[in-house]
């Protein structure tokens, strides 16, 4: 919103008011240049320029006195959120849950033989036996995964 569409905005609110409230309104600004009071207003109230439904709603919850601005920006402030209503959940399609229920459980039944976390050493000492040379570390490491070599607290 532009500052002269809020401007306007602010000048509804004072004829609003002017009319609630009358000359308590009109004497409270007795001797001010009321531009200067609408720019005021203008500029605290700011803020709801991108959604005037809270000032809407101060307008609409006045109280029985006069409010002054920051009186007028707690009520706007005052304003409940919207309620939004909430949408039913979409339908799944069985054939799409299946279809994807048997790729979990294809991953799953791969992920089987690594069950004791120890298929790594296997390869390795597999790797080992058919000739390929590894590092001693590696081995070694491989070895004691698999109890073939020291004897670990953990074994």
């Amino acid at each position: 919103m532009t500052n002269e569409s809020f401007a306007e905005v602010i000048d509804a609110i004072f004829a609003k008011l002017a009319v609630r409230y009358g000359a308590t309104w009109l004497r409270q600004w007795d001797g001010l240049d009321m531009n200067l009071v609408k720019s005021d207003w203008g500029s605290e109230l700011a803020g709801f320029a991108q959604n005037l439904e809270p000032l809407r709603y101060a307008l609409r919850h006045l109280p029985e006195r006069c409010p002054n601005v920051a009186q007028f920006r707690a009520l706007a402030n005052a304003c409940p959120l919207p309620e939004f209503k909430q949408l039913p959940a979409p339908k799944a399609d069985e054939r799409v849950v299946a279809e994807e229920m048997a790729k979990q459980l294809g991953i799953k039944k791969a992920m089987q033989p690594l069950v004791d976390g120890k298929e790594w050493a296997r390869r390795l000492i597999a790797r080992h036996e058919a000739g390929e040379r590894l590092r001693p570390y590696t081995l070694t490491c491989a070895r004691q995964a698999l109890g073939m070599e020291g004897k670990m607290p953990w074994q």
